[in-house]
């Protein structure tokens, strides 16, 4: 093996065929199935960028205007599809703007390739060009499952196809490689054109004691509560809640913040978020707790279920006594471990009697929720500027059968999916507390448009919080990725003057002094879209929205619907929803 110093194409000497370290890439992630692959070139990225246009019919190579967005669209199209994505940025500076798409891989577990080009090995240390005073890993090392500097050219294709296999491997989280500027040029032989890889089976549930204890818990419960969090829509188990719940006749929140939904809303044993549920977490007697975190349940710190036995399943093992001592604390994936416990209970089953009690108890909570969710959606439902309520009803109806929806709309978010029926758990997409990133939704919608071609999404977004990551939505239309954008213009950031008011802070007479309002200068999203190449329009009324979402959704390109929204939604929807127990 020798180095270059220039970008050579592959040839062939006697024997194996010599690559250079960019070629052997790119033919491992062709290798590994990668069908797209997220990069912004810069100077030392030369060769890497030669070898994607070189295999640009084998991998669609997808860019963005700076690395933040760029990552979170790989870290959006990784939660679409399940599956790892693998994204490469610019030595240092790149590494720090794409830090949110590791904190928020990490917070929601999205199995993300994170990769970084860095110091030459023969400048290492040296401070010069983009210089990394240490390993660039460092900078994300307490939010990734592994990291590692690739030594040599010719154990690139090991080093890749392990980080795959550790990011896919639940739980589910971020790795972080980087790649030396010197070893792209690197030549060395490619060993590994015939080499299948790795097969990966991760479906295991938990153990057989561990399923006999929580089946013989729940038929000994009177009143059991499933609190179900992400991982089951996560790791394709929400069937196996639904099942479990209906066998048991148990009604079933949800966590407060709301990642991936493990329970569809429209079931009649949903009765919503856990926060707004405490009376009947006080009268349970056991609760089952899948995968959840309890980063904002709306309990008391610390989180406490009273004298109810509480039982945690999730397959990460930190989770398990991390926020809460359960009685029982069961590591596996929600699908096999949820069917056999099922299973169990159905061998040995629980009084009729008590099933139906429980689920009609269930019914009769799911009832009262949609109640109040009609007098949220009624609040000043024809008038402009529009509400939430009217909002998210217009984007409801205009629709197509399977569509997605992304929720980071600020105010409106807590009230998102109470007020959208959602029957299928797969087509929403939220952010945690754990996660908090402001800028999250506009990339990651790209990312799970592009991984999920066969449905349009919509996301629907606050204006402060787009603002944090706007020039994302080039990327839409360069590409042309047909997300629909709904931005909510509320004129500033107003879920902080909110939270002072019903703090009763000071701060609720600081949003102009202190630069939370976008209202002087006004800004103008519908037109900043238009100058990037997006249709747009400026919906003030309920019937030009209407309009606005019907042409969105007839078109095949990206559009951005700029809608007039009131800053008072936060206050006047917060008295309806928190009047529940």
């Amino acid at each position: 093996m020798g180095r270059t110093t220039e970008s050579n194409p592959p040839h062939q000497v006697n024997g194996p065929e010599q690559v250079n370290g960019a070629e052997l890439l790119v033919r491992t992630l062709v290798r590994l199935g990668v069908e797209d692959a997220f990069n912004i070139v810069g100077l030392g990225l030369f060769p890497l960028a030669e070898a994607f246009y070189r295999h640009r019919d084998d991998v669609r190579y997808i860019s963005a205007l700076n690395e933040t967005n760029l990552g979170l669209i790989a870290a959006g199209y990784a939660r679409a599809k399940r599956s790892a994505s693998f994204v490469n940025v610019y030595h240092a500076s790149g590494t720090a703007l794409g830090m949110m798409a590791i904190t928020t891989a990490w917070a929601e577990s999205v199995p993300l390739v994170f990769t970084s080009t860095t110091s030459s090995r023969k400048l290492e240390g040296r401070d010069q060009y983009a210089a990394v005073p240490r390993a660039v890993t460092e900078m994300s090392s307490q939010f990734t499952k592994w990291s590692a500097e690739i030594p040599s050219a010719e154990r690139i294709p090991e080093f890749v196809e392990r980080a795959f296999q550790i990011a896919n491997t639940p739980p589910y989280g971020p790795v972080h490689l980087a790649f030396p500027m010197d070893v792209w040029l690197e030549q060395t032989d490619d060993l590994s054109t015939d080499a299948a890889p790795t097969e990966l089976l991760a479906a295991s549930g938990a153990s057989a004691e561990a399923v006999t204890r929580i089946a013989d818990a729940l038929r000994r419960s009177e009143k059991p509560l499933i609190v179900a969090g992400s991982e089951p829509a996560r790791y394709d188990g929400v069937d196996a809640v639904v099942a479990l719940a209906e066998t048991l006749g148990a009604a079933v929140v949800t966590e407060d913040k709301i990642s991936d939904l493990g329970f569809p809303t429209t079931h009649p044993q949903f009765v919503g978020k856990l926060s707004m549920n405490r009376a009947l977490v006080a009268e349970s007697d056991l609760v089952l707790l899948l995968g959840v975190e309890l980063t904002e349940s709306g309990l008391t710190a610390p989180v406490d279920f009273g004298d109810a036995t509480v039982v945690m399943l999730s397959v990460d093992p930190l989770l398990l006594t991390r926020q809460i001592r359960p009685a029982v604390a069961a590591l596996g994936l929600p699908g096999p471990t949820l069917t056999a416990v099922t299973a169990a209970l159905a061998a040995d089953p629980i009084p009729d009697a008590r099933r139906e009690r429980n689920a009609a108890a269930a019914r009769e909570r799911h009832e009262a929720r949609a109640v109040r969710n009609e007098q949220i959606r009624a609040i000043r439902f024809d008038e402009s500027p529009l509400a939430i309520g009217r909002i998210v009803t217009e984007v409801a109806a205009a629709m197509p059968e399977g569509a997605i929806v992304v929720n980071h709309c600020a105010s409106g978010e807590p009230f998102f999916e109470d007020l959208l029926p959602i029957s299928d758990t797969d087509t929403f997409f939220g952010i945690s507390s754990k996660a908090s990133a402001q800028g999250w939704g506009g990339p990651a919608s790209i990312g799970i448009q592009l991984a999920r071609p066969d449905a349009r999404v919509v996301a629907v977004l606050g204006d402060g919080g787009f603002m944090f990551s706007s020039t994302a939505i080039f990327a839409a239309a360069q590409f042309h990725v047909p997300v629909v954008f709904v931005i909510l213009n509320n004129g500033g950031w107003r879920d902080i003057g909110a939270l002072a008011r019903v703090a009763g802070s000071p701060l609720q007479n600081a949003e102009k002094e202190f630069g939370w309002l976008f209202t002087e200068p006004t800004i103008d999203h519908a037109g900043f879209a238009a100058s990037l190449g997006l249709a747009s329009r400026r919906a003030t009324t309920p019937d030009e929205l209407r309009q606005a979402l019907q042409a969105a959704f007839a078109s095949d390109e990206p559009t951005l619907i700029e809608v007039m929204n009131s800053p008072e939604d936060a206050n006047e929807f917060s008295r309806v929803f928190t009047q529940s127990d």
